[in-house]
């Protein structure tokens, strides 16, 4: 219960530590929607007030606070020296209410590609960071770090005077997906710098093609540096010589024209070089090319990147079925010293922040909660988050990377598979089984006073916890 009990104490004021801890705890019980009346039915409150569960998420719950025990415990599962991976990307939650804070219309990401579709839903930003496996480096898992909101903002009208236009472009440059990134990332370096033992850790944030432009670039916080998927044809240029005799004027800033990363792909006079790199069980070989030192006007006058060019992988969707081909892939890196096997190695971890998303909807409700203020549609949501990181954090702790959950063995139409990696359900039923057995018979909803005197020696989740 350490995490869960520090998470409350963070991001509760006054006295409503314990009640956050209840709630928290409801989110890994819950058998039904993560709604706050479906919280307070798993906590067998259902014939008393409920207002002051809804008072909670608007008046006495900090959002970021929340996610501060997450973040030093990943920090304790990171090996010394070594940089702290961070994946960033931004999702929605459906909504159905036209008077819910922060809503709007948004474009559908799994519409088809030939007809755009629209779903009225909230828009939010999430920092997951990487776990390494002390047993193989290259792989790791993502437990989210933080989140953020980001609201829709209300057009002006079409009569609107030019003092509230130029009012809207300023909050709207404010709103973007680019500039809440760099709010989080500021606040994760200002947490590493505030706990002395790692101020001196880079982190590596690793972006799709929404992260690499001039918003999020220029502006990283100190000691950060960024991984990204760029576009095909994007302006490169080598960097200028510097002269022998000092001249009159500036100096140049950007030398002559490089080729642009799908020029580059398709030049056969580079070569292809070969590595391979953990993608999932297994390893992958991966094949690329790269522009080692180059100057991009988007990452900023003073920048030095790298840029890196992934031929397509092929695989198969069933055994027996055909080749298909991925996309090739372009990324840029503002180091230009840093080795591409880490590079493209931390890029493909970034892929675990999209399993996060689908494990925070599906398996833990997150936007169900059915709350309309600006606060509590930030709150809710990410007391909902943080709980889904700390049941991660304390699988790491108590069984690995590897051992499964002694409650749980894998079901009989899982036996072919070779996966020995501890799953978000696997721990979710080994926090049942343990609940069953600190209730002793009882019955009543989760008998969570018997969850809360048991000893932490009876329980590996409760200790990790």
């Amino acid at each position: 219960m350490a995490i869960v009990s520090e998470q409350a104490e963070l991001g509760a004021e006054g006295g409503h530590q314990g009640e956050l801890a209840q709630h928290m705890l409801a989110h890994l019980l819950c058998t039904q929607r993560r709604t706050v009346t479906g919280l307070l039915n798993t906590l067998g409150r259902q014939q008393q007030d409920w207002s002051k569960a809804y008072r909670l998420y608007r008046e006495h719950v900090d959002g970021a606070a929340v996610f501060s025990p997450i973040l030093d415990g990943v920090l304790e599962l990171l090996p010394e020296g070594s940089a702290l991976v961070i994946g960033v990307d931004d999702s929605h939650f459906r909504k159905t209410g036209k008077k819910v804070a922060a809503a709007g219309w948004y474009r559908d990401p799994l519409g088809p590609a030939f007809h755009t579709n629209l779903m009225w839903s909230q828009r939010f930003i999430q920092l997951s960071a990487a776990v390494p496996d002390p047993a193989n480096p290259k792989r790791s898992r993502m437990i989210p770090i933080a989140m953020e909101m980001i609201p829709k903002l209300p057009k002006p009208a079409k009569d609107a005077s030019q003092e509230e236009l130029d009012h809207y472009e300023k909050i709207k440059a404010l709103n973007s997906p680019g500039a809440h990134a760099i709010r989080l990332l500021q606040r994760v370096r200002e947490h590493l710098d505030a706990s002395g033992t790692h101020a001196k850790r880079i982190i590596w944030v690793c972006g799709d093609g929404d992260y690499s432009n001039s918003t999020l670039l220029p502006h990283l916080p100190s000691r950060t540096i960024y991984i990204g998927r760029t576009r095909t044809d994007i302006h490169l240029r080598s960097i200028p010589k510097q002269p022998q005799r000092r001249s009159a004027g500036r100096p140049c800033s950007y030398g002559k024209q490089l080729p642009t990363p799908e020029a580059l792909r398709k030049d056969k006079t580079t070569a292809w070089e070969q590595i391979a790199i953990c993608n999932g069980p297994k390893d992958t070989h991966i094949r690329y090319k790269r522009i080692p030192q180059a100057k991009w006007h988007i990452a900023g006058e003073k920048a030095v990147v790298q840029v890196v060019v992934i031929a397509p992988l092929r695989y198969k969707k069933r055994r027996r079925g055909p080749w298909l081909y991925t996309k090739p892939a372009y990324l840029v890196c503002t180091d230009a010293d840093m080795p591409v096997e880490q590079l493209i190695q931390a890029y493909f971890w970034r892929w675990g922040i999209e399993v996060n998303f689908k494990e925070e909807k599906q398996l833990f409700g997150a936007g169900q909660a059915q709350v309309r203020s600006a606060a509590s549609v930030s709150t809710a949501p990410a007391v909902c988050i943080a709980t889904y990181a700390a049941l991660l954090l304390a699988g790491i702790r108590a069984y690995g990377f590897h051992s499964r959950p002694p409650s749980v063995s894998p079901p009989k139409w899982y036996t072919r598979k070779n996966n020995s990696r501890v799953t978000s359900s696997d721990l979710i039923k080994q926090f049942h089984h343990e609940l069953i057995l600190s209730a002793a018979g009882n019955f009543s909803p989760l008998a969570l006073n018997s969850l809360q005197d048991m000893s932490p020696d009876k329980s590996h989740m409760k200790a990790a916890v």
